[in-house]
């Protein structure tokens, strides 16, 4: 499909391109959908099957701004349910017929963390209470945010340099960054809006490139509010254009191991059997585990209470997962961790590029591992900057990824500020995108190492995703839209100054006062078992198939961080004679493949017997 209108450049900054007209999001999503495949190595580009996906919803998006958040985002669920078939039918199931993706249900996906109800109330009301602190286990991140200027050191300032911005990000651990700039935490202000002035002060002494080495120096998070033109011209922006969104290799470094089959079982999903080990904390990299744990991964998250976590993702992001607890700066736990990932097909590391590799969890680590036991293994790397380029090692969260690409720049702007003041995107939106992007990855991936063996390397990025959101094939939505999505909503200001959890909790309350989104249950899923209390109402996978036995589900409800006393797969382990069934399996499937090959090319016979 070509793209669907002429654009215009620079409405919203240098290297922003605005769609002459709007096109209704579910339109929009086939038209996208077509884009994203034609760009994805290794997927399907059979107009046919892109066009059987149904895309239902309204026709306004429910994200303020002009980015197309919801519309890609619902286009990456897509994805996942066409490898899905491809699966499917690879395991001798049917495609589970044609795929629904709800755009209202993706818009929503985007503020899943805040998006769950525990016995009647939901995390507004349990918030305004007080109540949310007695049914939530802490992981110390209030204490990290602990005070006004601990809380307002993540937030957008002004520079030195006129007409740029600079996105500060204390991290789970603000002090390190108070240090550097001379800012002492134990004499905050009384209030948020006073310890942003401070801040801001601070801020307003040094260039960009001034804060910005000063970060380097110390390795601290932060970036300039690029516009995305600016952005692209930078060495790091370069380096990561040449990568695609979606982007999984084969690793011909290392002995070339068999094709492994789907398992089979009484689960009809699309992954079930497979096995998954999630190295990670906050958003991204759970939220794809979470994701591929709907499609019938086996996931077990591995995590420790020495580190900070985001405390609200323990009512959705832990659906469908063991979550268990290893100290990986121990020799036990590592050996621990070791014997669940002889047994994994999938590794996601969501930490630092090289992080893992430091405790001997690498990718090559993981390779060596593989080709001793003949199985192929995929290793998901999720970071902030991807691959390579001169970023690539360095820490970043999805503030960051929005303040590099551009995004941050073409909001602010779109909100009505000049001069390069920018505000962050209404919601965790590269955080949970970039979740969907690592499913869809993973599952290409799953699917090769099936059809041809071999073990295979996954990245996604964080800013990557920013980037496609920007691209001028993709466009903005013009600022008449912008208006539009503000009458229906009327979301407060949003400001440079809001932290991410102010931003989604206002997004929340006006969905609830504008919409009937929560009153549509076919968005939505309960759970009667849960740790949380009698009744657990979290956001449905948005991905559905015609058949309900296939589609994508929670079969165990979320749970608390570090939850679970044992480190195990909940799908057995093949040993014995099953073990000895299922490689004959596979040796007959290889011996029927190599016999078919044969009919339709009858000169290799004779090629064979030479």
């Amino acid at each position: 499909m070509g793209s669907q209108t002429t654009r215009t450049e620079g409405e919203y900054g240098p290297g922003s391109f605005v769609d002459a007209e709007f096109t209704p999001v579910p339109k929009e999503c086939t038209r996208l959908l077509h884009y994203l495949a034609k760009n994805t190595p290794g997927f399907t580009q059979d107009a046919a099957v892109l066009d059987a996906v149904k895309f239902e919803g309204l026709d306004y998006p429910c994200i303020p701004g002009p980015i197309k958040s919801q519309a890609i985002t619902a286009v990456l669920h897509a994805m996942a349910g066409i490898v899905g078939q491809e699966i499917l039918e690879l395991k001798g199931q049917s495609s589970a017929g044609p795929i629904t993706i709800n755009t209202d249900q993706a818009g929503l996906y985007l503020g899943t963390i805040p998006l769950f109800s525990v016995d009647g109330k939901d995390s507004l009301e349990l918030n305004a209470s007080g109540e949310i602190n007695k049914i939530m286990p802490s992981s110390n991140l209030g204490d990290a945010l602990g005070n006004t200027i601990m809380y307002r050191i993540q937030a957008i300032y002004p520079t030195k340099t006129p007409g740029v911005w600079y996105d500060w990000h204390g991290s789970t651990n603000p002090l390190p960054m108070c240090k550097a700039f001379g800012i002492d935490p134990s004499k905050a202000p009384k209030t948020n809006d006073e310890a942003y002035e401070v801040i801001s002060a601070v801020s307003q002494q040094y260039s960009y490139r001034e804060i910005e080495m000063i970060m380097m120096d110390h390795g601290l998070c932060g970036s300039p509010c690029y516009s995305p033109a600016a952005w692209r011209e930078t060495l790091t922006g370069k380096a990561l254009a040449r990568h695609s969104l979606i982007q999984y290799n084969v690793q011909k470094q290392c002995t070339a191991t068999p094709p492994v089959p789907f398992p089979t079982s009484a689960d009809k999903r699309p992954l079930a059997g497979i096995k998954v080990v999630e190295i990670a904390r906050i958003i991204a990299a759970p939220a794809c585990g979470a994701a591929l744990a709907a499609m019938g991964a086996d996931v077990v998250r591995i995590t420790s209470k020495n580190l900070v976590d985001l405390d609200l993702a323990q009512f959705s992001l832990t659906a469908g997962k063991v979550e268990a607890e290893l100290d990986l700066t121990t020799e036990e736990h590592r050996a621990q961790l070791w014997t669940l990932l002889e047994q994994a097909d999938v590794i996601i590391n969501g930490f630092r590029r090289k992080s893992l590799e430091r405790k001997g969890f690498g990718l090559n680590d993981l390779l060596a591992m593989a080709n001793k036991r003949h199985r192929g293994i995929v290793y998901v790397d999720e970071n902030c900057y991807g691959p390579d380029g001169y970023y690539a090692e360095r820490p970043g969260w999805q503030q960051i990824a929005d303040a590099a690409a551009g995004s941050s720049y073409v909001i602010g702007n779109a909100y009505g500020f000049t001069d390069g003041k920018s505000v962050l995107p209404s919601l965790p939106i590269s955080d949970m995108s970039t979740g969907a992007t690592g499913c869809v990855t993973t599952m290409l991936a799953l699917r090769d190492r099936a059809r041809f063996g071999g073990s295979y390397h996954c990245e996604v990025a964080l800013t990557k995703y920013n980037t496609t959101t920007l691209e001028e094939e993709v466009g903005l939505y013009p600022r008449a839209v912008v208006a539009e999505l503000q009458a229906r909503y009327a979301w407060p200001a949003m400001t440079p100054d809001l932290h991410v959890i102010e931003l989604f909790y206002m997004m929340v309350q006006q969905w609830k006062l504008k919409s009937d989104f929560f009153t549509q249950e076919k968005l939505w899923v309960e759970f009667k078992d849960s740790p949380y209390g009698e009744s657990l109402k979290i956001l449905a996978p948005v991905v559905r198939y015609a058949d309900q036995e296939a589609t994508p589900r929670w079969t165990n409800p979320p749970v608390p961080f570090c939850f679970h006393n044992e480190l195990a797969f909940r799908t057995p382990v093949l040993g014995g004679d099953e073990a000895w069934l299922a490689q004959k399996e596979w040796v007959a499937g290889v011996v029927r493949k190599v016999e078919d090959l044969l009919s339709e090319r009858p000169g290799l016979q004779g090629f064979l017997r030479q």
